[in-house]
This record gives C-alpha cells, sequence and structure tokens, in this order.
C-alpha cells in the first residue's frame, strides 16, 4: 500500500469572506448576521473597517469577539473600498476568496 500525503492544512478556512465598512453601521449588523447564520461553516470573515467615521470598527470588534470565524483589519486612514478589499486579501487564509459588500 502506498500512502498519499497531501498539502492540506485541516485547520484553514475553505472560503474567506472578505468584507469592507464604511459608513455603512445601520446595514452592518444584519450583514454579518446573515454571513455567520449560514449552513456551511467551513470560512472566515475578513472585515476591514476602512477608517469609518461611525460605529462600524466597534460592530466589528464585537462580532470578532464572539465568534472566531470573524477577524478584523482596522486601517489608519479611509483608502476606498477596492484597497480596503486588497487589505482583506492579504490576510485571506482560505482556498477562495469571497467579496461581499457590507451594505448587501
Amino acid at each position: 500500500m502506498c500512502a498519499i500525503s497531501t498539502n492540506l492544512d485541516l485547520d484553514l478556512p475553505r472560503f474567506s469572506v472578505i468584507v469592507p465598512a464604511y459608513r455603512v453601521q445601520a446595514f452592518l449588523p444584519e450583514c454579518l448576521d446573515s454571513i455567520l447564520s449560514q449552513s456551511f461553516t467551513d470560512f472566515e470573515v475578513i472585515a476591514v473597517d476602512d477608517a469609518s467615521p461611525d460605529d462600524c470598527g466597534k460592530i466589528l470588534d464585537e462580532y470578532a469577539a464572539d465568534d472566531g470565524r470573524v477577524r478584523v483589519v482596522h486601517l489608519p486612514e479611509n483608502v476606498g473600498l477596492g484597497r480596503a478589499r486588497n487589505a482583506g486579501v492579504e490576510q485571506a487564509r482560505g482556498d477562495y476568496l469571497l467579496f461581499l459588500d457590507s451594505d448587501d
């Protein structure tokens, strides 16, 4: 018999969901609740606070404290949607990337 070795790390998530947030505190909890309530659980959420002037950063931190699948990146200044997504991509560990706008 031959043993097959794989390079899979079972601790890494299958999907990384990147969620940039800027001035969306009214929509953010519903967005995060929707993601986290999925029946499929092999994912991480990379939530990017794009230096939002409202309570987005605080909301994201609360979700991260409650659910280990959520990680938060706080940007020091507003860089816009594309660069905020890229900041999330840099932190992603999943095999696949998904992008979700926080007001969706």
